[in-house]
């Protein structure tokens, strides 16, 4: 059971990467964001891919202040989520015309694949709303690898081999057993033959994406950050969402404070 979690999608379910506070580690493919919940009931902070806290006439603040850090590079790794009306839409189309009716904007087809996840994290953080919030917060991998590279967009995409040794290097650097974490995940659920594999043969991205979110999730609160410093607010029906990214700390700016000034949530 991991004390820090780091969750990602792969099409193929939900890969966690958990890290324990006795220098273990555990990686599994779940099914839903409850069985990794359930999974690891003693988790402290469980950082997952996916965007927390939706809005219903306004672009997420926190999106726009990623894209300006991951500029030129490896911006296009952040996609715009749409409102929530266009969330739970039943079709493209009818999202298109909701999004753009809302904001002025259309709804990219990257996101539109990703509005079912959007909703299961919706949901099921409505389900347990006395537990969930400052629990299970949204991060995103490039921006932590940014901020593991000193503030600097990688240049190398983590498709190729010399983004993924580029990647290990930099979550190395920070916890002892990530290559052997990442080894340990290929060979469990990508090496496989096809009939046996869980995750597709190129998810090896995702091993990345999932132990960067972990590695991340295991930083005290003076190492992290949150943007914007501001954030805007998701009202659901009794309590309030924070729309925000949780990331590791870098040279202070405007749009960030750290998670020690707001405290848990």
């Amino acid at each position: 059971m991991a004390a820090y979690l780091g969750l990602d999608w792969t099409e193929h379910g939900w890969l966690g990467v958990g890290l324990h506070e006795d220098g273990g580690y555990n990686v599994d493919v779940y099914p839903s964001i409850s069985s990794a919940w359930v999974a690891n009931p003693d988790s402290r902070r469980a950082l997952v891919d996916v965007p927390i806290g939706l809005t219903d006439t306004e672009r997420r603040r926190c999106e726009e202040v990623a894209i300006g850090y991951l500029a030129p590079e490896r911006h296009h790794s952040i996609f715009w989520t749409p409102v929530r009306d266009a969330v739970f839409s039943r079709t493209l189309a009818e999202a298109k015309r909701i999004n753009q009716r809302a904001i002025g904007q259309s709804v990219q087809t990257q996101a539109w694949r990703l509005c079912p996840r959007i909703r299961e994290v919706d949901d099921f953080i409505a389900l347990l709303p006395d537990e969930a919030p400052g629990t299970l917060r949204e991060s995103h991998p490039e921006l932590c690898f940014w901020a593991f590279n000193e503030a600097r967009p990688l240049e190398h995409s983590k498709h190729d081999e010399a983004g993924i040794e580029q990647r290990l290097s930099l979550l190395t650097a920070r916890h002892e057993l990530a290559t052997q974490i990442y080894k340990d995940a290929v060979e469990t659920f990508i090496d496989p033959p096809p009939y046996a594999r869980r995750l597709g043969r190129n998810g090896r991205a995702d091993v990345l994406d999932a132990l960067a979110l972990a590695v991340t999730a295991a930083s005290s609160d003076r190492k992290l950050r949150r943007i914007p410093a501001k954030p805007q607010r998701d009202q659901r029906a009794g309590y309030t969402l924070d729309i925000e990214m949780v990331m590791p700390a870098v040279a202070r700016r405007p749009e960030q404070v750290s998670l020690d000034e707001v405290g848990h949530r």
